[in-house]
């Protein structure tokens, strides 16, 4: 994991935001959410779109491609039965 801390140009006021009310301090949490609901971290950070997009941007260069390209794959929900012992 690498916590946001650590990438030196990512905003200490919106890294703060989403440390103390969203308990999100590494980079893979912030991509993760950002791919799966930028409406939503965008909202809560209260920033627009094109500056979400050049926050996800400047995270990603600091991520494994591998990780990458799982959190852009659509999430892929299983039915879940009855487990009977």
């Amino acid at each position: 994991m690498k916590p946001l801390t650590e990438i030196r140009s990512f905003p200490k006021a919106l890294r703060d935001v989403l440390e103390t009310q969203f308990g999100i301090t590494s980079a893979e949490a912030f991509f993760e959410h950002s791919v799966r609901n930028a409406a939503g971290i965008g909202k809560a950070l209260k920033v627009p779109a094109n500056e979400l997009e050049q926050l996800k941007s400047l995270v990603e260069g600091h991520l494994s491609p591998t990780f990458v390209a799982r959190c852009r794959q659509p999430v892929k929900k299983h039915a879940r039965g009855v487990i009977v012992e």
